[in-house]
């Protein structure tokens, strides 16, 4: 009885230390990740919020790069950078873990018929490959959006992060005489610059969130517009996120089985 019991426990650790496998590979590989793109990422989010509101558009990745560079130096590629990792690393953490969990969970159900693991398991054949792909299209839907909305506060903090650093830089070569960014190409011409028209109240309030921390920005953003601030685009966020995931892992896995029977 002794053994028995002692080997029900091994079971129950190696299983314990399973679903916590892709947790932590997931965090890990997401924080290199994010590390590694943090300047593109910044630069992305700012080029886009230039068209969307007219503020000012730098004409291309590299001359948004040497605007920041001259601005407020190289510490300011990796601005919002804090809040991107509390956004990615815990999503991709969360995604890893629930996706397993969804999908062992799936592979193992009776109760769902031809469209659960078990029926199969029972009858002692191999899962078909199409139901092993919907079980990864499902799993990887659910994982997706409870990740997206367990960390979209802290999107929320990492997009008006990088606006405010945004508005920062054009505070900072608004005054004078227009250069249209330093970049010569553009000097003489007709650019219909908008750096001039930004105002010092807007300026301020905006930057006003690079005084404080990822928390301190949330404490502000709740004090200010409550807790559905913090939940902000939470809605669309969740309908890109849930069916990107799903659509994702799905085809990975179905890759790996149709390459895995030619190679």
């Amino acid at each position: 009885i002794e053994k028995s019991t002692q080997h029900v426990n091994e079971i129950d650790d190696d299983a314990k230390r399973q679903a916590y496998i892709p947790l932590v590979a997931g965090s890990t590989s997401r924080l290199l990740a994010s590390l590694s793109t943090a300047p593109l990422e910044l630069v992305r989010t700012r080029q886009a919020s230039a068209i969307g509101n007219g503020e000012r558009v730098v004409p291309g990745m590299m001359e948004e790069f040497r605007l920041l560079l001259r601005t407020n130096g190289f510490s300011s590629l990796f601005t919002g950078l804090a809040p991107t990792l509390w956004r990615d690393v815990p999503f991709s953490a969360i995604y890893w873990l629930f996706l397993e969990k969804f999908r062992n969970d799936l592979s193992d159900s009776k109760s769902l018929g031809t469209w659960g693991g078990g029926y199969y398991k029972d009858q002692g054949v191999k899962i078909p490959p199409s139901v092993e792909v919907m079980h990864s299209f499902v799993s990887g839907a659910g994982a997706g959006a409870i990740a997206a909305f367990g960390t979209t506060p802290f999107d929320v903090v990492k997009t008006r992060r990088q606006m405010s650093s945004q508005t920062e830089v054009l505070s900072t070569t608004g005054s004078g005489p227009c250069d249209h960014f330093g970049l010569k190409e553009y000097s003489g011409s007709h650019h219909n610059c908008q750096q001039r028209s930004m105002s010092v109240a807007v300026a301020a309030e905006r930057s006003r969130f690079n005084n404080v921390g990822t928390f301190g920005h949330m404490r502000e953003i709740l004090k200010d517009e409550g807790l559905s601030g913090l939940w902000r685009g939470n809605t669309t966020r969740m309908v890109k996120v849930a069916p990107a995931c799903a659509v994702m892992i799905s085809c990975y896995e179905f890759g790996k089985k149709v390459f895995g029977e030619i190679v």
